[in-house]
């Protein structure tokens, strides 16, 4: 493991006159050696949305950035699953799994699990005491917008259909909208590779779908809440399948039916409004946010009043909502932002 010093981390550098307008600044030795850079190679530059920094990335990737080596004798199976999902999401084209005299048979597993959990990568190579694995997905084979979108829909699909199992007082459907938790997850690592790929390698910008690198920071923010949503969606799924599971009654249904109606609307325009954002689609979506407390309140205010069975099932269900309206707000934040950015005519900067 390299450590880096505070030192090399920052640099200070003197810019140099050349000519009557042009300013240059070096880049250190070390890094030149490491990207394998010469007189006369392209980088990058790329401002910030202020103008108040840049960022200098070379034009072509080296092979450091594309490949790294586990060390599987240092770390447990599961250690090991999540290095590899780890490099999987920076980027990494190749991940060597390397042990002393043999892998342990867990090590193993671990790594077919890892193949089995994130798009694109399969095993190229492999002897007793070594495993490379690639990955083939290449960051201008998706678009960020269009995969956020499948990721949304996912989400409503699994959430969807727990909901429906939940009203129908069905175990199996709920066991059913459970099992389709893995393919989230292989989007939601997917998606985070090419965010990390992007940020890293700034020409990929107009690749996959966006104008800058502004957007990759609330991009990934919104995919977290995204798979947090998810996340609820299977604990409501859970207390179907782990309860005594009877039809609600129409009066109880029609209200969750309600909630979850609005709430599945409030995320669409909310996702629809981080992908395309104007501050029109903002107001929107912010306006169909408000009406899933509104509806979250006559519902518990139902429970309250009548006591249906099963009552403590209902009212935790009612809590997941509230927690997935508040990580759709998180999400209206972003496209909110994004809005400004997009709208100078809503907020304009004072020099």
């Amino acid at each position: 493991m390299v450590t880096m010093k505070n030192d090399d981390l920052r640099m200070r550098r003197k810019a140099q006159q050349l000519g009557s307008s042009t300013l240059a600044v070096t880049v250190p030795a070390e890094w030149a050696h490491r990207h394998d850079l010469s007189k006369g190679d392209d980088l990058i530059v790329q401002r910030d949305e202020n103008g108040n920094s840049l960022l200098i990335t070379p034009d072509r990737p080296t092979s450091d950035d594309a490949a790294t080596t586990i060390d599987a004798d240092a770390m447990s199976a599961d250690a090991l699953l999540r290095a590899i999902i780890t490099q999987y999401v920076l980027g990494r084209g190749l991940v060597h799994i390397e042990a002393e005299t043999a892998l342990e048979t867990a090590h193993y597993d671990a790594v077919l699990d890892a193949e089995h959990r994130l798009m694109g990568l399969g095993i190229v190579e492999e002897s007793p005491d070594h495993v490379t694995i690639r990955c083939s997905v290449a960051p201008d084979d998706f678009e960020l917008p269009t995969l956020l979108g499948r990721f949304g829909r996912t989400e409503a699909t699994i959430r969807t259909s727990a909901v429906e199992a939940l009203l129908a007082g069905d175990a199996e459907a709920a066991r059913q909208a459970r099992t389709r938790s893995p393919q989230l997850e292989k989007l939601f690592f997917l998606f985070l590779r090419l965010v990390f790929t992007t940020y890293r390698n700034p020409r990929l910008n107009q690749a996959v779908g966006i104008d800058t690198g502004f957007p990759l920071i609330g991009y990934r923010s919104v995919a977290q809440d995204i798979s947090l949503i998810a996340g609820i969606a299977d604990d409501i799924a859970a207390i179907v399948e782990e309860g005594n599971p009877a039809p609600l009654e129409s009066t109880t249904a029609e209200h969750v039916r309600d909630v979850h109606g609005a709430l599945d609307e409030a995320a669409t325009r909310t996702r629809d409004a981080v992908i395309d954002p104007t501050y029109d689609a903002v107001i929107d979506a912010r306006e169909h946010l408000e009406r899933v407390h509104d509806r979250s309140t006559a519902a518990i205010d139902h429970l309250e009043a009548e006591r249906p069975e099963p009552l403590l099932a209902l009212h935790r269900v009612h809590l997941l909502f509230e927690r997935s309206a508040r990580h759709t707000s998180d999400s209206l934040d972003v496209a909110t932002h994004l809005a400004f950015r997009e709208s100078p005519d809503v907020a304009t900067w004072n020099e």
